[in-house]
């Protein structure tokens, strides 16, 4: 009696378990199952050309699933995308929904499809899958025309009267262009450096050489620089030369710098020991006067000497005339 009671719990115990063994099994394969679901809702199944349609497509997945939402709606048929909104996104229980909602429209009258949408996504196992949203028809009417009637003439444009407001910014800007216009001319006339004003002096009665080569001797017969006053002689000696310039090529040289010199004589046809003579005798000027070098008394002897050579270079004779380029 005891055996047949153990033999019918045995059996069923056996059952039991076989049964907890197949759902054990078909477990992974439940989970597996779980896919997204993709559903497209539209506002209205039928608009007028041109008119905008909204429709909005929504993804149901399980949070274990990796599911991107499409980026545009290129798949929503032959209706042309508009404008698409912000992704919205929400959770239901151990599921996630993604919802976003597009506006389309439409040119051309006929039927159209809203849809499907495909979804890709990764399951559980690794591996890309996709689902398919459903598939909307939508129907584009054209506007009623009554061929009977006459064609009516196109109205011309509306004449809208300006108003004083719209006038503002293009003020506003015109003033304070004007503003600017003004300072800036202010500071320009404040801090523009003038011109050194240019006093004609009067010509000596003799001819420019022999004028500069009395004034040299003049110097020479001074001694100033024997004298322990080297400064002056150079300043007198830079002042002839100067002079003699522009007496002899109508060129006002004392108001130039030596740098100013060096740069303008080039515009003149000298010969170039003629240039040398001169800028070497006016740079050992500058050194004398601004650096306060003390020459040699030979260095003072070969600037008289080159003042001398200089007149020589350039006085003007009768087979050759020097003129300004």
């Amino acid at each position: 009696m005891m055996s047949s009671r153990f033999t019918v719990y045995g059996s069923q115990l056996a059952k039991l378990l076989r049964f907890a063994a197949i759902a054990f099994l078909y477990l992974p394969l439940t989970v597996n199952c779980q896919q997204p679901t993709a559903v497209l809702r539209v506002d209205s199944a039928q608009i007028q050309i041109g008119d905008h349609l909204n429709i909005r497509l929504t993804v149901k997945s399980p949070n274990n699933l990796v599911v991107p939402f499409p980026i545009t709606a290129d798949t929503l048929g032959s209706l042309e995308m508009v404008s698409a909104a912000k992704i919205d996104t929400s959770t239901e229980g151990s599921n996630k929904i993604l919802s976003r909602l597009y506006t389309v429209s439409a040119y051309d009258s006929g039927e159209f499809h809203a849809g499907p949408v495909k979804i890709y996504f990764k399951n559980s196992n690794g591996e890309l899958d996709s689902v398919l949203s459903n598939d909307i028809p939508v129907t584009v009417n054209t506007l009623n025309v009554d061929t009977t009637k006459p064609f009516k003439a196109i109205k011309a444009p509306l004449d809208v009267p300006y108003s004083w407001r719209e006038f503002i910014p293009y003020i506003i800007g015109a003033v304070v262009l004007l503003i600017v216009i003004i300072v800036g001319i202010i500071l320009w006339k404040k801090y523009r450096k003038p011109k050194p004003a240019v006093i004609e002096r009067p010509k000596p009665k003799d001819p420019a050489h022999i004028w500069a080569r009395k004034e040299l001797k003049k110097l020479e017969e001074e001694k100033v620089w024997q004298g322990d006053n080297v400064k002056l002689y150079y300043s007198r000696l830079t002042d002839v030369l100067r002079l003699y310039v522009e007496y002899r090529y109508g060129w006002y040289a004392m108001e130039s710098t030596t740098e100013e010199i060096q740069s303008e004589i080039e515009n003149y046809n000298l010969k170039e020991k003629a240039k040398e003579n001169l800028l070497s005798i006016l740079r050992a000027a500058d050194l004398v006067k601004f650096a306060k070098m003390i020459p040699m008394p030979d260095a003072n002897i070969r600037a008289m000497e080159s003042a001398y050579k200089f007149i020589d270079f350039t006085e003007p004779n009768e087979n050759k005339t020097e003129e300004k380029k």
